[in-house]
């Protein structure tokens, strides 16, 4: 009775220890992963300053295009009603 009870005993303190290692490998693994995510997002974050950066460029250019561009058709439309007279 007492060898098997020792032996139960000693089975569960190595099936404890055993579960204690998968768990801190399962933690491991996790946290890993969870790095490699945080890496991507800041990736992203960038990847999406830089987007917006040039969006805005893109939309000032826009801009500065349709600024010139009715200050040239004032232009043309002097030169024409200067002819006119």
């Amino acid at each position: 009775m007492l060898k098997q009870l020792t032996a139960i005993s000693l089975a569960l303190t190595l099936t404890a220890c055993a579960n204690t290692d998968a768990i801190d490998a399962s933690i491991n693994s996790l946290t890993n992963k969870v790095d490699a995510l945080s890496a991507k997002i800041a990736d992203l974050e960038a990847q999406q300053q830089s987007a917006t950066t040039d969006m805005q460029a893109a939309k000032d250019a826009a801009e500065q295009a349709v600024t010139d561009a009715a200050a040239a058709n004032e232009r043309v439309d002097n030169i024409v009603a200067s002819y006119k007279k």
